[in-house]
């Protein structure tokens, strides 16, 4: 009998891409940040700079000309603590008082989804939408650079 032997990553992304959530809430919290769009975007990368643009919601355009849609995971997730502190500078306490003065302004936050799927989903099929996932969580979308780095190199920003 011929045994396949899959490396855990490529099996968990293979998985993902399928919809199949294998990855306990402690293996995401571990797992890399992504950020990620449409397989179809021609963006490659972002500075962090622009990134953090993108999600305090300021106007900002992609490579294929679409203003940059931002789709937050729910406020609960662990990933989004950690994508608000790393890419935001801020906790969930200074993010939730950040959004009460903006939506005084008249400002609108980013759209949330309730899950990855649903991120999954609605980051493939929005125009310029952009979200970030946990590595092993992205299946079939792009993952961009951030200040020229991905995901897998040590001195990626979102590790």
């Amino acid at each position: 009998m011929n045994t396949l032997s899959i490396p855990r990553r490529h099996l968990l992304r293979i998985l993902s891409g399928l919809g199949v959530g294998l990855a306990s809430p402690a293996a995401l919290a571990a797992d890399p940040i992504a950020v990620v769009m449409a397989s179809n975007s021609r963006q490659r990368g972002l500075s962090s700079d622009k990134l953090r643009r993108v999600f305090l919601a300021l106007p900002t355009d992609d490579d294929d000309g679409h203003r940059f849609v931002p789709i937050n995971l729910a406020q609960s997730s662990n990933v989004r603590e950690r994508f608000d502190r790393n890419v935001l500078s801020m906790s969930p306490t200074e993010i939730a008082r950040y959004w009460i003065d903006q939506r005084l302004r008249g400002n609108k936050p980013p759209r949330s989804a309730s899950s990855l799927d649903l991120c999954r989903r609605a980051v493939q099929e929005l125009p310029g939408a952009i979200s970030y996932l946990p590595l092993s969580q992205v299946g079939s979308l792009k993952v961009l650079s951030i200040d020229g780095r991905s995901p897998n190199e040590n001195s990626y920003a979102l590790r």
